[in-house]
């Protein structure tokens, strides 16, 4: 079967949509090509253009969700803020 530019598009949405809807997914390429069920070789070059659009990062061989370094700082403040403010957004420091 040729590889469609619809069919390429099918497959990188597939795999962007699995790590950003499975918290802490890791994968290695080899792996993702088994429970993606693809070509090994089609899946390293999916996985590059997903690390290419700064969807994922590669670390050590394994592939998981980017975060940019300002996200994890916004999230920061407002977490920081939120218990400024007496925990009202839910968030509440965990006891020790």
């Amino acid at each position: 079967m040729h590889a469609t530019r619809n069919r390429i598009g099918a497959l990188v949405t597939r795999i962007q949509d699995d790590f950003l809807g499975t918290p802490g997914l890791a994968l290695t390429p080899a792996d993702a090509a088994r429970r993606f069920r693809i070509d090994a070789d089609v899946c390293r070059a999916l996985l590059d253009v997903l690390v290419d659009a700064r969807v994922l990062t590669n670390r050590a061989g394994t592939c998981v969700r980017y975060f940019p370094p300002s996200v994890t700082r916004r999230t920061a403040k407002v977490l920081q803020h939120a218990g400024r403010r007496g925990h009202r957004s839910g968030f509440a420091p965990q006891a020790a």
